[in-house]
């Protein structure tokens, strides 16, 4: 997947929709109004590894996808931003990249694929669910082009924010709960990633309204 957005062109400009036409072209040609958590399931979730789900529920405290953005992407798309930001931000990696990453929007989407594809567990993840879009060469570039700048922004200026430590790193001052610090369970993880995601796809919807 990653190597197909690579190819895409960065010269190519998509016309851009309102944000009505948005919301309302997202979920007709995925049949999301039907998708609970953006089709991202507890069953998926749980198939695998304890480190993959602790980075995407850190991901998850870590990052604000915009909720169109979340819209027009596959779970695994979703997956990935949260996965890389995850793992990329727990050790401040994430500042690292600014030069080359800042402030292009599918750069930045480009180096999260990569970065996210790159690891075999993810990659297992990944194959659990559906594929809503098209991810054939360039495709998932086009469907984000359709975002305002706005949205694109809000996107980059969450992904380069400090990190947010969890109680279990930082006892004293932390940002967010980790409701399974003492690592006895990763299915706690899942039910928590799995929540979060439906209560966004829930407000996504609204948008519809």
């Amino acid at each position: 997947m990653t190597e197909r957005i690579m190819q895409e062109s960065l010269f190519e400009t998509p016309k851009l929709l309102s944000s009505r036409q948005l919301t309302k072209t997202g979920i007709r040609n995925s049949e999301r109004n039907s998708a609970i958590s953006f089709g991202i399931t507890k069953t998926g979730l749980n198939k695998e590894s304890y480190d993959v789900l602790e980075n995407i529920f850190y991901g998850i405290n870590n990052l604000d996808i915009p909720l169109k953005m979340l819209g027009i992407e596959n779970p695994a798309e979703i997956l990935a931003n949260y996965f890389a930001a995850g793992r990329l931000k727990k050790r401040n990696a994430h500042f690292r990249i600014l030069d080359i990453v800042m402030p292009d929007f599918f750069r930045l989407i480009n180096y999260i694929n990569q970065y996210s594809y790159g690891n075999g567990k993810f990659v297992s993840l990944a194959n659990n669910f559906r594929k809503y879009f098209d991810d054939s060469p360039g495709k998932q570039r086009r469907r984000l082009g359709l975002l305002e700048q706005n949205v694109r922004d809000k996107f980059i200026e969450s992904f380069f924010t400090p990190y947010r430590p969890s109680n279990r790193e930082e006892p004293f001052t932390y940002a967010f709960y980790d409701p399974n610090c003492d690592g006895r369970d990763k299915g706690i993880y899942a039910k928590r990633i799995y929540e979060e995601l439906k209560s966004l796809s829930e407000r996504f919807k609204k948008l519809l309204l």
